[in-house]
């Protein structure tokens, strides 16, 4: 585990905070299908801030992020509450990868009483990664059910471990293993037709203004793994500027850092033609092979936020700039 806790930080600041390409905060709520036992063993989790024992298989699991929110649909369990990161980011409009039975579930609202709207959903199993680190918080939900906050301190926890976890919560380990096996083969099927991409270097950005893009420079963050698995890395000259801070700031001046055989730009629909008119954009490496993915905001919430649902989605979006990259 290498990231930082993200304890303490409200709502409001996460969400601000997700629309820079950092992780966000969103609930989600559970209920199992007609297949799910009716009991098992108890299973003990360990998190941060302890461990949490949970007895028999929950019928009634409320989440606090997209990632367990997507681990509990790709074991077959629909949410009866949520809050989508995308949604967040969109402003309502929901991840595009969600299955059409979250539409019977209800929306938390992410500004409001967090605690009181879980507790009107009865739950009896609740997942609450980011917030939830805060003490005060995570005894407050402890009271309505079984809580689990973050798993480890990563900003973005590692999303095969999270569908590994409800496996055995849920008691269907052997169709979490498959789930994450698919994931993995898609992504590694990918890598195998594109052996090029072995060593090749990439950049994820988000463009905050016209002006400035926000670039991911952590090999260790969340939005990085997928990439990695690919067999690219991260430009050496940006990882050792930023360090620890995983992301900067770039204006105008310093595009030309920008030297990647692979650049995915997230922005606003509003803002997506932007970055092409700044001096130097034509001669950077990714645009020069064609090798630059535009994806909007909820695909780049999907790079940032990597779920069972997710990365098959934005790896469509990405394939055409991934197979010039590789060349």
């Amino acid at each position: 585990m290498h990231s930082r806790i993200i304890g303490g930080r409200s709502i409001r600041r996460l969400v601000v905070a997700l629309t820079t390409g950092a992780l966000a905060l969103t609930v989600a709520a559970c209920g199992s299908d007609d297949t799910a036992p009716a009991a098992g063993p108890a299973v003990t989790i360990e998190h941060t801030l302890g461990s949490t024992t949970i007895t028999g298989v929950p019928q009634r699991i409320v989440t606090l992020g997209s990632q367990w929110l997507d681990a509990t649909e790709s074991l077959g369990v629909t949410p009866v509450g949520y809050i989508d990161n995308v949604a967040l980011t969109t402003g309502g409009t929901p991840a595009p990868w969600e299955p059409a039975a979250l539409a019977d579930s209800k929306q938390i609202d992410a500004k409001g009483d967090i605690v009181e709207q879980v507790a009107a959903l009865r739950p009896d199993l609740i997942l609450a990664p980011g917030f939830a680190t805060d003490r005060q918080t995570y005894d407050q939900l402890s009271k309505l059910a079984p809580t689990i906050p973050n798993l480890g301190t990563e900003q973005v926890e590692p999303w095969d471990e999270e569908v590994e976890i409800m496996g055995r919560i849920l008691h269907r380990e052997d169709r979490a293993k498959q789930v994450v096996a698919d994931v993995n083969g898609k992504i590694d099927a990918l890598a195998q037709q594109n052996p090029g991409l072995k060593g090749k270097t990439f950049v994820t950005s988000f463009l905050a203004s016209p002006t400035q893009l926000m670039v991911l420079a952590d090999p260790k963050d969340g939005a990085s793994a997928l990439f990695e698995r690919l067999g690219m890395q991260l430009p050496a000259h940006l990882v050792a500027e930023v360090g620890s801070a995983g992301r900067t700031a770039l204006s105008p001046e310093r595009l030309g850092d920008l030297d990647s055989d692979l650049l995915v730009i997230t922005s606003p629909a509003n803002l997506t033609d932007s970055i092409a008119q700044l001096p130097g954009y034509d001669e950077l490496p990714a645009v020069r092979k064609d090798a630059v993915a535009k994806v909007d905001l909820a695909t780049g919430t999907g790079i940032n936020v990597p779920t069972p649902l997710s990365i098959p989605y934005v790896l469509d979006k990405l394939t055409p700039a991934l197979v010039n990259a590789a060349k």
